[in-house]
């Protein structure tokens, strides 16, 4: 996603260029380029933040969920949890020219390891929908996509679903990336594989077209740090969203105008879902209001001018002194860096499945080194 944003920064003279982690190279970090990690606390991280510090060279962090605070007993929370991430996480963080977030609630708890938060609005690109056309279908689709880390938040709405499809003859269900726990495939109850390629995942979205849009979210910290993503997919695929109340969401989305705010219960959660898919009209007239409300607040190519402002007034404070990385003081500690992190994966695999998992995994690897393919 945040390439959308970079790309559209070209027409306001900014330029960048995307390299993995494993292919960076000190001559891809000339004196004109700032580099900015996006999300990324795996121990390379650590190896190229030191290295920066010690050349007196500036880098910036982009952070949009706060990974100290992921709950759930998920192979993410426990990546996060892992003391090396940990590690990477805090000296990367704390020593960045700026850090980058889109949430004011995130903000005040990344304040705590750097006083340079820089809080840039969200955006949404539209190119990526332009030449979608829902599918035809008389059904009250109800849509939820998301990664599988997002189980427990469907909690919320997992007991809703067989009211709601007896009493409702033309409603259906349709989860993409992760299923409710206890909840059976079945003609009205459908799921999609997850998918890694943003482009693919809101375009299935606007495809799909779901009356109403599902955001559960459990109220805990992690959750009131993360960002508006569903409003502003679910406004811009014209989808009328029901949203949990507490902050992404209570502070964005103007009640029964652009969207549903409902208290985490479940009685409140059925309550709402009764009331909207009975009301064909409610349901396009709080999409219509939710996508104009995004075009305007949202639309990428408004919103680049901001964050255009920001990599400008980034990359004319300097650092003086500033002096050349040392490739090989580097590929040493890469070196050892790689070594950790295949004990890191190792452990969370374990966690997640046991010797078994670990043993599957490695051989999934194996093969797809030999054929090509990793």
């Amino acid at each position: 996603m945040i390439e959308q944003i970079l790309s559209a920064c070209a027409s306001h003279g900014v330029q960048y260029r995307t390299q993995l982690l494993d292919r960076l190279h000190v001559s891809d970090i000339t004196l004109e380029t700032i580099p900015l990690f996006v999300r990324c606390a795996d121990p390379l991280v650590l190896s190229w933040s030191q290295a920066l510090v010690h050349a007196n060279r500036p880098y910036a962090y982009y952070i949009d969920d706060n990974f100290w605070r992921i709950e759930g007993h998920t192979p993410l929370a426990a990546y996060y949890r892992h003391p090396l991430v940990r590690a990477t996480l805090k000296f990367a963080v704390s020593h960045a020219q700026s850090v980058v977030t889109n949430s004011v609630e995130l903000a005040k708890f990344l304040s705590r390891f750097n006083d340079r938060v820089a809080v840039l609005p969200t955006f949404f690109d539209f190119s990526l929908i332009e030449d979608v056309r829902p599918v035809a279908t008389d059904e009250v689709r109800i849509g939820f996509a998301g990664s599988p880390s997002r189980i427990d938040d469907l909690e919320l709405v997992t007991g809703l679903i067989d009211p709601i499809l007896e009493k409702f003859p033309k409603a259906a269900f349709e989860f993409a990336g992760v299923l409710p726990r206890g909840v059976e495939i079945r003609e009205r109850v459908r799921f999609f594989p997850h998918t890694n390629d943003y482009k693919s995942y809101i375009k299935f979205q606007a495809e799909r077209n779901w009356a109403i849009g599902l955001a559960p979210l459990l109220d805990h910290e992690a959750n009131r740090g993360k960002t508006d993503n569903k409003y502003r997919e679910y406004g811009a695929c014209h989808i009328a969203g029901i949203y949990s109340d507490i902050p992404p969401y209570s502070s964005v989305v103007q009640h029964s105008v652009t969207g549903i705010l409902v208290k985490n219960d479940s009685s409140s959660w059925f309550e709402v879902l009764v009331s909207l898919v009975g009301q064909r009209d409610k349901q396009k007239a709080i999409a219509d209001a939710a996508f104009k409300h995004v075009k305007a607040r949202y639309d990428v190519t408004h919103v680049s001018y901001e964050w255009a402002e920001f990599f400008k007034r980034l990359a004319s404070d300097e650092a003086q002194n500033a002096k050349p990385l040392e490739q090989s003081g580097l590929d040493a500690k890469r070196f050892w860096r790689r070594i950790e992190r295949i004990r890191l994966l190792v452990a969370v695999t374990y966690e997640e499945g046991g010797f078994s998992l670990v043993i599957r995994r490695i051989l999934r690897r194996i093969m797809g080194i030999r054929r090509g393919t990793v």
